[in-house]
């Protein structure tokens, strides 16, 4: 698929390969080693460079990379990652679950009002750093999450199965991390793109939480901005590390965290991301 989409984009444009390789090397320098029989090489489906480089390429030329990397089975594709992160008990592992997927942002907060035990649940297990600061101050657990949710552009993903909670992710912008957290951010000038807190306890849920995020930050029109995770789960810590997240450790009113932190380029750089993405994709046009 890649070979055919560079060869259909130089062929509808009127670019000879001598044309096309000159026009790549004078719009990113990582490919001045490019040369016409690579090229060919690529179009003909003979061989076809790494991943990172398809994904510079492909966004070279103005071309969705989702819209390329098709949807595989999830429980596949997730094999691997699955024992990181499945220990709920209480749903069989060999059958299919139906899960609910519930996301709440500024246009339906009023919701938040609906799901306070599940609010409970995620303040009492995970233990967050950032939201126990928040609880410091005096606020109500709901009235943390609006404000975040309506302050901060934060948006609040729920999955669960029977009413049971088996994924959450609570996402923000930098701007919650300068006024409560600060050592989050490494400086004045940083524009991260915050997980507040995350958790998953099935492979189910963690394609409508994370696939959901990450494919989110890969929209953002600032490529220099990074994704950071808070976390404290040593089990979804190993998660990330394994797919290819760097970390640190924040301390804060005698409570510790840590940062997970991925930028943009490792991201498309790696198979299981865009694995990842590209379930999530695959799922909402179903």
């Amino acid at each position: 698929m890649f070979g055919n989409i560079i060869r259909t984009f130089r062929v509808n444009n009127g670019l000879s390969q001598t044309n096309f390789v000159d026009a790549i090397q004078r719009s990113n320098s990582n490919f001045n080693n490019l040369d016409v029989v690579t090229l060919s090489r690529w179009e003909r489906g003979v061989t076809t460079p790494h991943l990172k480089r398809q994904n510079e390429l492909l966004d070279l030329i103005g071309v969705n990379i989702f819209d390329v990397w098709e949807a595989n089975d999830s429980q596949t594709v997730l094999t691997g990652l699955t024992n990181k992160f499945n220990n709920n008990g209480y749903i069989d592992m060999n059958m299919h679950v139906q899960t609910e997927v519930t996301v709440i942002n500024s246009n339906n907060s009023f919701l938040l009002g609906k799901i306070t035990k599940l609010i409970d649940v995620i303040f009492e297990y995970e233990d967050n750093v950032m939201l126990s600061n928040l609880e410091d101050l005096g606020m109500s657990r709901k009235v943390i999450i609006e404000k975040i949710i309506n302050q901060y552009s934060g948006e609040l993903t729920l999955v669960t199965v029977n009413g049971q909670l088996i994924g959450h992710l609570l996402s923000a912008n930098y701007n919650l991390a300068a006024d409560f957290l600060e050592q989050v951010l490494v400086s004045k000038e940083d524009r991260a793109h915050l997980v507040v807190t995350f958790n998953c306890t099935h492979y189910s849920s963690f394609t409508d939480t994370m696939g959901r995020e990450a494919y989110k930050y890969l929209q953002s029109l600032n490529p220099d901005k990074e994704l950071y995770i808070l976390l404290k789960s040593k089990r979804i810590f190993d998660l990330f590390f394994s797919l290819g997240c760097e970390y640190r450790s924040v301390r804060s009113n005698d409570r510790s965290m840590k940062v997970m932190n991925l930028d943009s380029k490792k991201m498309k750089s790696q198979r299981t991301w865009m694995d990842i993405i590209a379930n999530y994709k695959g799922e909402e046009n179903e």
